[in-house]
C-alpha cells in the first residue's frame, strides 16, 4: 500500500500532502542498477527486529515516516490530473546509525517487509562497518538474525517519474524519502540482478553513474562521507532521517542537545569551484549584492543569501560554465579555435580540481588565511561540484562580519592554485535562522501543524 500522508498520534505533528509541481523539475528519465560494489543490502530478521533497530536508528520505527516537505509551499492551480499528489511508501524511510558519542556510522534506506523483517540498503563503502556495528549491539538474548543478503537482493533506482505505485511481484518500490527528485528506489527481492534492467529499459534507458552525480548536485552525502560527523551538521533532520520525538537510542544525547539547545555553526552543502578568471554567473552576483545590503535590490524578491537551485538547474548552470553559453540569436556557437581552447581549458580545470579536491582537504580563504570549510566528497564526475562542510558565518548565514563575496579567492589545502567557490542551496533546504544555524521557527511551525 502506498500512502501520501503520514499522520502521527501522541501529539506529534502531521504533515500536509504535496503535489508534484511543488518539488520542482525532475531529472531526465533513466534507470541504474547498483552492484554489490556500489550498494549492499543487509537483513535484520526476528521477533525482536523492531525493538533492536529502534534502539540504534535516528528515526522512529513506531511511527510512520513523515514525507519530505517541498520548499515551494504554494500548490499550483492545475487539476489533479496535471499536478498529482506525490505519494510515498510508508514502508521505506531514510535513517542514520550513530556511535555511542553521537557521531554518524552511516546512513541507510530502511525497508520494512514485515514487523519482524527489515532490509537495509547501504552504500558499499560503509556496509562492513554497519554490519560490525549491528553485531556489536546484538545481545545474547536478542532474537534477531543479521546477514548480508546482497547476493539475493539488489538495489536499483529509476529517474524521471513520481509514479512509484503498482510494483510488480518480487519488487519493493518507493520514492526516495529524502526528496522525490532523487528518484524511485527499488529492491528486487526475488529476481536475479539482471532482471530489472530488462524490465524497465524500454521506458527508462540505462544511465550508469547518474546517481552519484545527482546526489552531489542535490547536496546529499552518503556512507563513508558522513562517518564521524553529527546528524545536524550533515542536514539529516532536513532529510527526514531524525526524529526528535522518539525515546532513547544510541547517540541520542548529542543529537537532541544540538537540536534543542545548541547552535549549528557549519553545514554540509554543494559548492562549485571555478577559475578566478571565469565570469561569475548572475545568481551569485545577486547573492553578493544581497549580502552587501544593496538597496537597488529592494524590488527583487530574494529570500536567501545564496542561490536556491534544483539539480536540473545546476546541470544547466554547469554546462554554461564549462562549455560556454549560446549566442544572442539563439544559435549554438561554432567550434572555432577559441571555443576549442575553452573546452580544453575547462577539461584541464576539471582534472586539476579532481586531483586536488580529495576528502578531508581544507578550503582556505586567501583573504585572511582562515579555514572556511572542509571537503567531504570529491567532485561529481566531469564537473567541479563537490560537497563540503562550510562555516555558516562565511557564506552569509552567520552573525559574523565576513559575508560571502563573488570576488572570493580560495585554495585547497597546500595547493597554491587559486579558485573561486560558488556555494548554493538545494531546494530542499529550509530557510535558515542565522543565529542558530537551524530552520527558522516560523517555518518549523508551518511544517509541524498538529
Amino acid at each position: 500500500v502506498i500512502c501520501s500522508i503520514a499522520v502521527y498520534e501522541k501529539g506529534v505533528p502531521k504533515r500536509k500532502m504535496a503535489t508534484a509541481s511543488q518539488f520542482g523539475r525532475l531529472w531526465g528519465r533513466g534507470h541504474e542498477t547498483f552492484t554489490p560494489s556500489l550498494r549492499r543490502v543487509l537483513s535484520v530478521k526476528g521477533d525482536s527486529a523492531t525493538t533492536f533497530l529502534q534502539g540504534l536508528v535516528t528515526s522512529d520505527l513506531d511511527e510512520k515516516p513523515l514525507p519530505p516537505v517541498p520548499r515551494n509551499f504554494e500548490a499550483s492551480d492545475a487539476p489533479p490530473s496535471e499536478d498529482p499528489v506525490v505519494e510515498f511508501n510508508p514502508m521505506l524511510r531514510s535513517t542514520c546509525f550513530l556511535d555511542n558519542k553521537g557521531r554518524i556510522v552511516t546512513d541507510a534506506f530502511l525497508w520494512k517487509r514485515t514487523d519482524d523483517h527489515y532490509l537495509l540498503d547501504v552504500p558499499a563503502n560503509s556496509a562492513n562497518t554497519l554490519l560490525t556495528h549491528l553485531k556489536q549491539y546484538k545481545l545474547r538474548r536478542t532474537k534477531v538474525d543479521i546477514a548480508d543478503v546482497s547476493d539475493k537482493v539488489a538495489s536499483h533506482i529509476i529517474y524521471g517519474t513520481l509514479n512509484a505505485g503498482g510494483s510488480p511481484p518480487g519488487y519493493m518500490t518507493g520514492l526516495d524519502p529524502r526528496n522525490p527528485n532523487m528518484g524511485m528506489r527499488v529492491l528486487s527481492t526475488e529476481h536475479p540482478i539482471d532482471h530489472f534492467p530488462n524490465l524497465v529499459a524500454s521506458g527508462f534507458p540505462k544511465v550508469p553513474g547518474t546517481y552519484n552525480v545527482l546526489r552531489k548536485f542535490s547536496g546529499i552525502a552518503e556512507g563513508a562521507e558522513l562517518k564521524g560527523k553529527t546528524a545536524l551538521e550533515t542536514n539529516q533532520e532536513w532529510l527526514g532521517s531524525v526524529s526528535f520525538h522518539k525515546g532513547c537510542y544510541l547517540g541520542q544525547e548529542l543529537t537532541a542537545r544540538s537540536h534543542f539547545t545548541g547552535v549549528i555553526r557549519k553545514r554540509l552543502m554543494p559548492v562549485i569551484l571555478i577559475d578566478v578568471e571565469t565570469e561569475v554567473p548572475r545568481p551569485w552576483v545577486l547573492a553578493h549584492q544581497v549580502q552587501e545590503g544593496r538597496s537597488e535590490l529592494d524590488d527583487i524578491k530574494i529570500q536567501s543569501p545564496l542561490p536556491n537551485l534544483s539539480s536540473p538547474a545546476v546541470g544547466a548552470m554547469l554546462t554554461m560554465l564549462m562549455m560556454g553559453s549560446t549566442s544572442d540569436d539563439g544559435e549554438e556557437k561554432k567550434k572555432d579555435d577559441d571555443f576549442i581552447r575553452l573546452e580544453q581549458e575547462m577539461t584541464s580545470l576539471v582534472d586539476e580540481i579532481h586531483n586536488s579536491a580529495v576528502s578531508g582537504t581544507k578550503i582556505i580563504d586567501i583573504a585572511d588565511e582562515k579555514t572556511i570549510g572542509q571537503i567531504v566528497s570529491t567532485p561529481a564526475a566531469g564537473s567541479t561540484i563537490l560537497l563540503a562542510q562550510m562555516r555558516l558565518d562565511r557564506i552569509g548565514f552567520g552573525t559574523g562580519k565576513t559575508p560571502w563575496s563573488r570576488l572570493n579567492r580560495i585554495r585547497l589545502g597546500d595547493n597554491e592554485k587559486e579558485y573561486r567557490y560558488l556555494p548554493y542551496l538545494p531546494l530542499w533546504w529550509p530557510d535558515v535562522d542565522p543565529s542558530t544555524g537551524k530552520a527558522k521557527v516560523e517555518e518549523e511551525k508551518q511544517l509541524e501543524e498538529s
